[in-house]
């Protein structure tokens, strides 16, 4: 069974080191598993700081999307490179959460069995703050889509390629709104989520992209909210009259 995992950098040239150093040392004995580093747009030194980081890296494969178009568009751009993989799985570069997690979700799923089931992480340490954060998102989420929701933007996400291919392919939104739209994708296709714990350090270098201080997370609820709207109307325009 191989694995593909889509790991999107975007201006993250100090973490990018970090990551390609892990991902060697987690990955080297697994003959099964196709790392694709997707440079999202960066406008800082990503590519060069890439090229010279997975020289001799065989394990790893680097795409460059040359403007940047969104989160989710730099994860299903990966994912579309891995046509052959049996499994996919996402998580992020800023190293907040370790590729081990992906190894540890993707083992979980196999002895599971990758029917109807996918695999996500629950973020642990987290601040009292962000943590509440993320509680009243989520349930606002649930009670207006009527899936029950759990630490949404927690990563990895680990899932089979029939149900990308299904769920997912052509109907995802293109920016942070990906991880809502696979979690209830999950729940409407009577899938079932299970999850990891993930140990969620402080950042090494540089600050989250999708909500590290309170003008990108006032951006980023402002977005959520809209998609969760947008996602709620579409549930009413099918209901039968």
């Amino acid at each position: 069974m191989k694995l593909a995992v889509v790991i999107p950098c975007y201006n993250e040239k100090d973490n990018i080191p970090l990551i390609v150093q892990r991902i060697g040392k987690t990955f080297k004995d697994r003959k099964n598993i196709d790392v694709i580093l997707v440079d999202n747009g960066s406008t800082d030194a990503s590519e060069e700081v890439f090229l010279d980081h997975i020289k001799g890296q065989d394990l790893i494969r680097y795409i460059k999307i040359t403007k940047n178009q969104g989160y989710g568009h730099g994860i299903l751009y990966g994912i579309n490179a891995a046509p052959n993989a049996d499994v996919y799985a996402w998580t992020h570069a800023d190293m907040q959460t370790d590729p081990a997690h992906v190894l540890k979700a993707f083992d979980l799923l196999r002895a599971k069995g990758v029917e109807n089931k996918i695999i996500k992480g629950k973020r642990t340490n987290r601040s009292a703050l962000d943590a509440l954060f993320t509680f009243g998102m989520q349930v606002f989420a649930s009670a207006l889509l009527g899936v029950k929701f759990n630490d949404v933007n927690a990563q990895p996400k680990v899932f089979s390629k029939h149900f990308f291919d299904n769920h997912i392919r052509g109907k995802a939104p293109l920016d942070f709104s990906l991880d809502l739209f696979l979690l209830y994708q999950c729940s409407k296709a009577g899938y079932s989520t299970l999850t990891i714990p993930v140990d969620f350090p402080q950042r090494a270098h540089g600050e989250a992209k999708g909500g590290g201080n309170w003008p990108a997370r006032i951006k980023l609820i402002k977005r959520t909210f809209s998609y969760i709207l947008f996602l709620r109307k579409s549930i009413n325009a099918s209901l039968p009259e």
